[in-house]
C-alpha cells in the first residue's frame, strides 16, 4: 500500500492530460470519460481538486458553481490502490472550502452514499445536497445595521 506522505494535492488541471485522466477513471471503475473532453471537463470547471504521489495522478475531483448560491461537484475519482485512505475526503474538503455557497449538490450511488454523509451531504433521492445557510446571503459589511 502505498504511503500518504507523498500525496500532495493541486487545484489546477493545467498541466493533467487527457490519457491521465481516463486512466484514473478507468481505474477506479468510472469509465465513459475518454479523450479530450475528460480534460477539457476539467479545464471547464470553476474548481478542481487533484491528488499526485509524486508526478502520478491518484485522485480527481471537480465542481462548477454560479460562486454565489449553488455549486455541483463531479467526478471524485480516486485509484484504487489509494482508496480509504483520505484522499478522497482531501479533495472533497478542498472543494468545500473553494466554494462559499449555500447549496452543493452531488449525485451519488448508494455504495458511496457513505463516504458524502461524512462529510455533511444528505440523501435526496439519489442526490446529495449540503446546505450552507451562512452562505445563502452576502455577509452585512462592518459598521451596517442589518
Amino acid at each position: 500500500m502505498p504511503t500518504r506522505s507523498n500525496i500532495h494535492y493541486r487545484n489546477t488541471s493545467l498541466n493533467v492530460s487527457a490519457k491521465e485522466l481516463e486512466d484514473l477513471f478507468r481505474a477506479a471503475d468510472l469509465g465513459g470519460r475518454v479523450g479530450d473532453k475528460i480534460r477539457r471537463a476539467f479545464l471547464n470547471s470553476q474548481q478542481v481538486s487533484l491528488a499526485y504521489d509524486g508526478d502520478r495522478l491518484i485522485g480527481a475531483s471537480r465542481a462548477i458553481s454560479d460562486g454565489e448560491y449553488h455549486a455541483f461537484i463531479y467526478d471524485v475519482a480516486v485509484h484504487p490502490d489509494y482508496q480509504k485512505q483520505g484522499v478522497g475526503q482531501q479533495m472533497l474538503q478542498r472543494l468545500l472550502a473553494a466554494l462559499p455557497v449555500w447549496r452543493i449538490m452531488l449525485r451519488a450511488d448508494e455504495d458511496v452514499q457513505a463516504f458524502y454523509g461524512r462529510a455533511g451531504f444528505m440523501p435526496c433521492g439519489d442526490i446529495m445536497a449540503l446546505h450552507q445557510p451562512e452562505h445563502l446571503y452576502d455577509p452585512t459589511p462592518t459598521g451596517e445595521a442589518s
